[in-house]
């Protein structure tokens, strides 16, 4: 798969793969269980945590910034809100 999220036929894993390893890598960085992608997280094991719908729409808004200084600046400013 390429940085633009497009499958590249050229690689040696399959697209269902490469979703379920980005999905993992996804939810290791949001610092919950990739279940919450698929609707069957707990919701007592993350009570304060993201649903699954405000990650996905936090990251489709982020994918649609095209200038690099942008992009960064949202993702500091996430990262700030993390913090507190």
């Amino acid at each position: 798969m390429t940085d633009a999220g497009v499958f590249d036929p050229g690689t040696d894993t399959s697209s269902a793969d490469e979703r379920v390893r980005l999905l993992g890598q996804i939810a290791e960085a949001l610092q919950i269980p990739v279940s919450t992608f698929h609707g069957r997280g707990d919701a007592k094991a993350m009570p304060r945590g993201p649903a699954a719908s405000e990650c996905a729409a936090l990251l489709a808004a982020f994918a649609r910034i095209d200038d690099p200084d942008r992009r960064k600046e949202c993702l500091a400013l996430v990262e700030r809100f993390g913090s507190l």
